[in-house]
């Protein structure tokens, strides 16, 4: 495709060039009639002049006598047949003419005449011009004129590409700066002279390359955690296959492969994490439409697959309020967020205790409740335990330190809310509340958009 810069002097010389051929045309056509109308006022003052006797008298002897302005004079005396005095025997007009201006034709030429007659002496004057002396005249009198039309025209195509050039510097240099941003550059653009038509572009590239430096640099922290967080894990594994393959006798050796097949659960339980935190914070592909989750059957179906966890702990997990609602989301997401918030409450909640679930709907929207009776969270902690790999000091509980930061990355992009409170009805336990956008009303904001457009 044509540059725009190309396009743009292209179209401005073309333009120049048909506004300037348009404008040769129109003053050519006015050169030539002013200056026609220029030499009528010639040829009556000619006659004016002959007739007052300024002229002095123009003789019939000899060769013509023609003026530098092309004049041919005659003087009319009444009843004469043929002019007493002429400047061009062999040119003779027609004394009948009107007064003023007329044409004739005369020996195969056309003359411009005028023609004023005086009663006082009975004489007749007539003042001619051959019509192709006048358009000849007028003709390189007009050409001449179109001279500085031209030259302009010229100067305009020369001074268009260097001024579409100078506009377009500004433009050159942010390019020249956006090839030279990488992974590992990403300095935003000098649009300080950039032209305010090209501003907001200029400042949306700068914006995602805003969001680009924060989404690389979580990744690079993410990174770095886990790897970090992942030394502990592979060690203990090594620990354990050490343990294993010094184990003295069949019972140690029991002992030892129930420790490793601990270890690399907890290790596989970090990595799923991992894998879904990084799936959390993907951004979804444009082309993806949301579904529509049955909440209630989603939790439902979670608390089945968790039972046997809970059973092996004597845990009572249960619902209590457990009303239909729907939301639209995507439920591979929504799911693994419901399923790490329940994980978490029954990882906490000691041996006997009670996991409670309710699934209703508000006028906030559709709300997951998950209420535990475990410890709780220290109140200056509650603002950091959805920070990634953030654990409180705990001897009997092992965790990742992800599944609050799971839930709060699913949840946030669904353009919901997640928050922990402590039980305050004489209870432990946390209380974690999960809002989201239900489908009743995203239709009803919907639909009040549309009645104030």
């Amino acid at each position: 495709m044509k540059s725009l810069k190309s396009r743009i002097i292209g179209t401005l010389v073309v333009l120049f060039a048909v506004v300037g051929v348009v404008d040769a045309c129109v003053s050519y056509w006015l050169s030539m009639r002013h200056i026609d109308e220029l030499l009528d006022v010639h040829l009556q003052g000619a006659a004016v002049w002959l007739a007052a006797g300024k002229v002095g008298t123009i003789g019939t002897n000899g060769p013509p006598q023609h003026s530098i302005d092309g004049f041919v004079g005659q003087i009319w005396k009444q009843g004469r047949a043929t002019p007493t005095d002429n400047t061009d025997p062999e040119v003779i007009f027609n004394r009948n003419a009107p007064n003023g201006f007329s044409v004739e034709v005369i020996n195969a030429h056309r003359y411009r005449i005028y023609t004023l007659r005086k009663d006082t002496d009975d004489l007749t004057y007539q003042v001619g011009q051959p019509v192709s002396f006048r358009e000849q005249t007028a003709g390189r009198a007009a050409l001449e004129s179109l001279v500085p039309t031209v030259f302009l025209i010229l100067l305009v195509w020369i001074a268009i590409p260097v001024v579409v050039n100078a506009a377009f510097a500004s433009l050159e240099r942010a390019s020249s700066d956006a090839e030279t941003i990488g992974i590992s550059r990403l300095t935003p653009l000098d649009i300080s002279h950039v032209p305010e038509e090209v501003r907001p572009f200029a400042d949306s590239i700068n914006r995602m390359i805003a969001r680009l430096q924060v989404g690389i640099d979580g990744e690079k922290r993410f990174i770095a955690d886990a790897a970090h967080e992942l030394r502990t894990p592979i060690a203990a594994l090594q620990l354990r296959i050490d343990n294993l393959e010094n184990a003295s006798d069949a019972s140690a050796r029991g002992e030892r492969v129930h420790e490793l097949r601990e270890a690399i659960v907890r290790t596989a339980t970090m990595i799923r994490q991992l894998l879904e935190l990084a799936r959390a914070d993907a951004q979804h592909d444009p082309g993806t439409a949301a579904d529509a989750v049955d909440v209630r059957q989603m939790v439902q179906a979670l608390i089945a697959d968790l039972l046997p966890v809970a059973d092996a702990r004597s845990i009572d997990l249960g619902v209590k309020r457990f009303e239909a609602t729907h939301v639209n989301a995507h439920a591979g997401e929504l799911r693994m967020a419901a399923r790490n918030l329940i994980e978490n409450a029954l990882r906490y909640t000691p041996a006997g205790g009670c996991v409670d679930i309710d699934v209703f709907e508000d006028v906030a929207g559709a709300v997951i409740r998950v209420t535990d009776t475990g410890p709780g969270i220290p109140e200056d902690a509650l603002g950091r335990v959805f920070d990634r790999f953030f654990r409180l000091n705990s001897e009997t509980v092992e965790g990742s330190g992800l599944g609050l930061s799971i839930v709060k990355s699913v949840v946030a992009k669904h353009g919901g809310s997640v928050s922990l409170e402590n039980r305050h009805d004489g209870q432990s336990g946390l209380i974690a509340t999960v809002v989201l956008p239900s489908r009743a009303s995203a239709s009803a904001s919907a639909s009040a958009t549309l009645d104030r457009q």
